[in-house]
């Protein structure tokens, strides 16, 4: 792709860079922190340990009140009123960080999963996590990403090398969980010191903030707000529904396998923000070629998700023990589920990223609203048999939404897009998955070595063979 840049291009490209790549070593790094972890606490802790991480989670988001988007929107279409963003959010963070707290007392209260020590830590975690949100909102707004990089990548770093010296014989939930809140807490003030030490938020009293700004600031994340929520009804909120009908262990299983299929989820995200400006622009000045693009790239994202669901379903069990050890073998069916929901996310986040494109914003938030109403009652039932059946569910879950998405996303597209295309990228994801299910999981590795290679250059021939005239023109 050539890019004609400008000095501001320079830099928006430098802050894009750097908190890219400090984001991608900040996720491996992360997955390094988990397997030590995993392997010095017994299942029973570790589940515990990832059940007070779903709690920042999910409180954290309930106080966040969607105020990130309108933060960094209103700061970089004028940066004059950066003081005033600042404490107008600070207020209404507050009152979002309140109100979050009144519901973790009364969950608490009525379903206690651990000691008040740990409660206090959450508490604590979670104060941290909605201070250290606006702080780095405010710099997204000022096109300061690099604060963001280093500092989340630098004491990242510092929690790993921590983890690491720790003698096993000292790893305990509370310890583990404490040093966690400690490095967040530390780097929340770091962050506000590097802003405040920029003048950025200098010399502004927060008596010159009026109530009707407040209002008004708040009317502004309402859509934000909603969105997150049915977000985390079908993210978060499941872990919980594990936690209370199959135990606290089940969710340790349960995220194994999310945290490894991590770097998948980055670079997915990474690509369709990529497609995402070539696609938009498309839309308007060559609507065939718009259309062309489309047909091509969601064909490839199928074929890759289902290559890598195939080659990590045939390796599950291999992966598991290599990685976290014997004790969490229950994983590997957990990871084998989740790649095929990962594979069939993928296409749902495309024709997402294609609703956007052709401004279909409110639509879209409609339509993740009602998959929502879909989903929660199968991830519900499956929560009751354990975090396999809670992944099955997922994947099953995830494949009807992906039918209903083509069915509106056909509607938008006039038809362009043939049922015919769309029973053929159904009938891909399908035949894959059924496919590795037929390589039975203690298979000789060298066997499956031999399959998996064999297969992955039949693939990658007639991939290439195929597209490799189409392929440039999608970044052009």
């Amino acid at each position: 792709m050539l890019l004609k840049l400008n000095s501001s291009n320079n830099k928006t490209l430098k802050n894009f860079s750097i908190l890219t790549i400090s984001n991608a070593i900040t996720q491996f790094l992360i997955i390094f922190t988990s397997i030590k972890i995993a392997r010095s606490l017994n299942t029973l802790m570790f589940g515990t340990y990832n059940l007070l991480q779903v709690h920042v989670s999910i409180f954290g988001v309930l106080a966040s009140l969607g105020l990130r988007n309108i933060i960094i929107r209103n700061i970089a279409r004028d940066k004059t009123i950066v003081k005033r963003v600042f404490f107008i959010a600070t207020i209404i963070r507050l009152v979002g960080f309140l109100f979050s707290m009144g519901l973790f007392f009364i969950y608490f209260f009525f379903h206690k999963e651990y000691d008040i020590i740990l409660f206090v830590l959450v508490i604590q975690c979670i104060l941290s996590t909605v201070l250290l949100d606006i702080f780095e909102s405010v710099a997204f707004g000022l096109e300061k990403m690099e604060f963001s990089g280093i500092i989340n990548l630098i004491f990242t770093l510092f929690w790993l090398v921590t983890i690491m010296i720790l003698p096993k014989i000292y790893f305990s939930v509370q310890l583990i969980f404490g040093f966690y809140v400690f490095f967040t807490s530390i780097k929340t003030i770091v962050y506000f010191a590097s802003i405040y030490k920029s003048d950025f938020i200098k010399g502004f009293s927060s008596e010159k903030i009026a109530r009707h700004q407040v209002i008004e600031f708040s009317k502004e994340c309402f859509p934000y707000y909603s969105l997150s929520i049915f977000t985390l009804l079908i993210t978060q909120v499941p872990l919980l529904f594990l936690e209370y009908r199959s135990g606290v262990e089940q969710i340790g299983f349960f995220n194994i396998a999310s945290k490894i299929l991590i770097p998948i989820n980055l670079v997915l995200l990474s690509a369709l923000a990529a497609i995402f400006p070539n696609l938009s622009r498309l839309f308007i000045t060559d609507y065939k070629l718009f259309i062309k693009n489309v047909k091509l790239i969601f064909t490839l994202i199928a074929l890759f998700g289902i290559a890598g669901a195939f080659g990590v379903t045939l390796f599950r069990k291999e992966v598991i023990i290599l990685l976290y050890g014997k004790k969490y073998i229950t994983s590997s069916l957990v990871l084998g589920y989740q790649c095929w929901y990962i594979a069939l996310y993928s296409g749902v986040c495309f024709i997402g990223t294609i609703l956007g494109a052709i401004n279909r914003q409110k639509q879209l938030n409609y339509l993740i609203m009602g998959c929502t109403f879909i989903q929660v009652p199968i991830m519900w039932y499956g929560a009751k048999y354990g975090a396999q059946y809670l992944s099955a569910a997922f994947l099953i879950a995830t494949f009807i939404v992906l039918v209903i998405n083509m069915y509106v996303l056909n509607g938008y597209l006039k038809d362009e897009l043939s049922f015919v295309f769309y029973i053929k990228i159904l009938v891909l994801y399908i035949s894959g998955y059924f496919l590795s299910l037929l390589i039975p999981v203690d298979f000789s590795f060298t066997y499956k070595l031999i399959i998996f290679t064999l297969i992955s250059i039949a693939a990658g021939y007639l991939i290439f063979s195929k597209f490799k005239h189409n392929l440039k023109k999608i970044f052009n």
